[in-house]
């Protein structure tokens, strides 16, 4: 497979998930934070907080969904550059900072619409919205080591 075969079907995949991506949010919400029945009821959320956390998060992941096809793309051309028979260190080097950049870049992207939540939340609702996750996170791997543990008790 060439270079700009590849790179064409990378493009088309992501072109096809950045407009199937908003479509899919729109539908199957529940899973975001703020659209569980749970939070909106402890943080206090209102439609118009909701609304926008929804138009937030669809403009996040249209953008998210761009930098990972570049991500993929930069990938793509490292591995070919380190297949080839002869090593040009530069090139790799290069390439690898064009990688790591739009990595960069999508790590920057979903810090974007952590502040954009903060935004939204305010402190006090936000500081709340972290202890909340990490109550959960705790539960969940209390639960994991349980599971785990489960069955070496059974022998």
């Amino acid at each position: 497979m060439t270079l700009k075969r590849a790179l064409g079907i990378v493009v088309v995949i992501v072109t096809v998930l950045a407009m199937a991506g908003p479509a899919m949010a729109r539908g199957a919400s529940k899973w975001r934070w703020w659209q569980s029945d749970a939070i909106i009821t402890l943080l206090k959320l209102t439609p118009v907080e909701i609304t926008t956390l929804d138009d937030a998060y669809i403009e996040s992941r249209r953008r998210m969904l761009a930098i990972r096809g570049r991500v993929e793309a930069e990938r793509f051309k490292l591995e070919a550059l380190l297949g080839r028979p002869e090593i040009d260190a530069a090139a790799i080097r290069e390439q690898n900072r064009k990688m790591e950049s739009a990595r960069s870049d999508l790590a920057a992207e979903r810090f974007d619409f952590l502040l954009k939540s903060r935004e939204v939340l305010g402190h006090e609702r936000f500081q709340k919205l972290t202890e909340i996750q990490r109550q959960w996170r705790e539960e969940r791997q209390k639960r994991r080591e349980q599971k785990r543990q489960a069955p070496e008790s059974r022998k």
